[in-house]
């Protein structure tokens, strides 16, 4: 695995992490939360290898991560005014959205999937790479059901297959995102995270 420091040369860790990504390639990278391992869902081989990398199960699919909440168009015609709020209020930051009706190029990619998990990171780097490539098949790089490390030097010793690995230290949170649920008549935390139940329905209920 080539690894670039963040901190010591971030042009060049954006530059060659989007070239990887553009060829084909697989990347782990930090995030807000734990560092992710991601690819470009037009890329299905690729994506094949998070699954095999991971042990991860292809029944879970990939959740995709973000520039901006203008992106979600890219991947998913829904539209709700509760989506726009939680954007607004919690974007960049670590919540997962879960929304329906995908666009078909991404929903062939991803397993066929009628439903896609989008969030924007609070991470410039993320954002800026994400800007050049389009929205990133991530998920945590860690192996399925085990803890997830919280610096690169852990991680690529299980993921030494991996093209490049982008070290930014340790991650800020250390803990997975939240995931809500939209597609449920009332939205429905799937996976509580940094962003707890009661702040989110403090939020929903001030929108009501």
């Amino acid at each position: 695995m080539e690894t670039i420091n963040l901190s010591k040369n971030q042009e060049k860790a954006i530059q060659r992490s989007a070239d990887t990504l553009l060829s084909g390639g697989v990347v782990i990278f930090p995030t807000d939360t734990v560092y992710g391992i991601g690819a470009l869902p037009t890329f299905p081989s690729a994506i094949n290898q998070i699954f095999k990398l991971k042990n991860r199960p292809t029944e879970m699919p990939l959740p995709l991560l973000l520039s901006e909440a203008k992106q979600i168009s890219s991947v998913s015609s829904y539209r709700s005014p509760t989506m726009d709020h939680l954007t607004e209020m919690f974007w960049p930051g670590p919540l997962t959205l879960i929304v329906p009706d995908v666009m078909p190029a991404i929903s062939k990619s991803l397993n066929g999937q009628e439903t896609i998990a989008v969030r924007c990171p609070n991470h410039d780097f993320v954002r800026e790479l994400v800007t050049k490539t389009g929205p990133v098949a991530t998920t945590s790089a860690n192996l399925h059901g085990k803890p997830t490390a919280l610096t690169l030097t852990e991680i690529a010793q299980s993921f030494e297959a991996v093209e490049l690995g982008i070290d930014d230290g340790e991650c800020d949170h250390g803990t997975a995102s939240t995931i809500l649920d939209l597609t449920k008549p009332n939205p429905e935390i799937l996976r509580q995270g940094p962003i707890s139940e009661t702040t989110i329905s403090q939020i929903l209920e001030k929108q009501k």
